[in-house]
């Protein structure tokens, strides 16, 4: 937060990050909390975009929209909306490209399962507009 009690731009990336969990848990492709001896899904974040739209404050009650944008091959593409809770203002728009990783670190193809859920919430959210 700066002197006059903007939030500062790094911050968003952290809400995005939050997001993006709570997205994944919701379509089941994180359990929380993770079973004893389960690892996580293998995938790193290839790039992330904010676009500020307004500023925020620090007592702002916002909220962050996650969706599945893209799926590919080897990655899948998050979008995010992050509104003012009071008059459901966009304050910041933002997407990040996750890409799925093989035991040895390398990008690989996105497993079955994986690309399943994340198609299938693409397609609930298409069904609800």
């Amino acid at each position: 937060m700066d002197a006059d009690g903007i939030v500062n731009n790094a911050r968003y990336f952290e809400y995005f990050e939050q997001a993006r969990l709570e997205h994944l848990v919701a379509i089941g492709l994180v359990k929380r909390p993770r079973p004893p001896g389960e690892r996580s899904r293998p995938f790193t974040l290839a790039e992330t975009t904010c676009r500020y739209k307004a500023p925020t404050y620090h007592r702002d009650a916002l909220v962050v929209r996650t969706w599945t944008q893209q799926v590919g091959n080897r990655s899948f593409i998050l979008g995010y909306e992050i509104v003012r809770s009071e008059n459901n203002a966009i304050v910041a728009e933002g997407s990040s490209a996750q890409v799925w990783l093989d035991a040895g670190g390398r990008p690989t193809l996105l497993d079955d399962e994986t690309r399943a859920a994340l198609v299938h919430s693409i397609e609930e959210r298409s069904t609800e507009s």
